[in-house]
């Protein structure tokens, strides 16, 4: 995220053991940096259990790849919005994409609905599906609009309200305490995405000059592939892979952005020392456009 001259690196947290299969997350990490090169650690700054509806335990609390997205409020005051995709949520069971919302970049985050905002009943889910409500994308387009795009293996769209943490159309009730009660989403449209060639996960929502870029993780073992609209609504066209392979890591998960007049993508690897397909660590790269505004491949570095 960008915002505010300085560019703020959330990233998932793998805790698993050397040598052990699964992955292990409870919480997520922020690293800033006002030049790309000096790094400031601040540590974790939100844990799944934020969420009251979430389950986890000792070997896992599912703190799957999310977003952060500023926007202000009607009195324009800066609200962060962590769109964050855990285990548990009203279904009882698969991942769900849940909203906290913070006054800092750095946190405290809160529970913004006290339910999911994307449980899995809602892609028509089941058991064996549990894993699509995942790495949720978020985009507040130039005319204030609010776009998500998720998945696993499926990739959905939808619209979201102007307050970011309400699907648009959908409708509810509270209680005396505010949460949310008989919810209805027969009027939210949820878009599917039929036409992303290799279309894996990791969708990640962007804008650089007039076009729409969709960057995403592509096949098994993971590449990066793009797609560009000149809507966030599509229709895609597909531009090819950008990033191939990385070291020892079976997936990939990046963002396209741009900061003080250059472009950049983040990924992970699994580069380090001790390193592995559940022990990954993040990298970034410049990014650069052809004059047609197609990107260039990225060429991984190791400084």
């Amino acid at each position: 995220m960008v915002w505010n001259n300085k560019v703020y690196l959330y990233t998932g947290h793998d805790e698993q053991a050397e040598g052990a299969s699964g992955y292990r997350m409870f919480d997520y990490r922020l690293w800033t940096s006002s030049d790309m090169v000096r790094w400031e650690n601040k540590g974790a700054v939100m844990r799944y259990d934020v969420f009251s509806w979430a389950r986890g335990g000792e070997s896992t609390g599912n703190a799957n790849a999310g977003q952060v997205v500023h926007r202000d409020d009607k009195d324009g005051n800066p609200k962060f919005y962590f769109y964050a995709p855990v285990e548990g949520g009203q279904s009882g069971y698969g991942i769900s994409i849940g909203v906290a919302v913070a006054d800092k970049p750095e946190g405290p985050f809160k529970d913004a609905r006290g339910v999911p905002l994307i449980f899995l009943a809602d892609t028509q889910g089941t058991a064996e599906h549990s894993w699509r409500n995942l790495d949720p994308t978020v985009l507040v387009d130039d005319d204030g609009r609010v776009y998500m795009y998720w998945g696993n293996k499926v990739l959905y769209w939808v619209e979201l309200e102007q307050d970011m943490i309400h699907l648009k159309g959908e409708t509810y009730t509270t209680d005396g305490s505010g949460k949310m009660q008989n919810r209805s989403l027969g009027s939210a449209q949820i878009h599917v995405l039929k036409d992303i060639p290799s279309y894996t996960e990791a969708p990640f929502l962007s804008k650089h000059g007039s076009l729409y870029y969709l960057t995403y993780a592509s096949g098994f073992p993971e590449t990066i592939s793009y797609a560009t609209s000149t809507s966030p609504e599509g229709p895609w066209q597909h531009r090819g892979v950008i990033l191939d392979r990385v070291p020892n890591s079976d997936t990939i998960h990046q963002s396209l952005f741009d900061f003080k007049g250059a472009s950049y993508l983040t990924y992970h690897n699994a580069g380090l020392p001790t390193g592995g397909s559940y022990r990954r660590s993040t990298c970034v790269d410049r990014a650069y456009f052809n004059d047609d505004g197609t990107l260039k491949k990225i060429v991984p570095t190791h400084k």
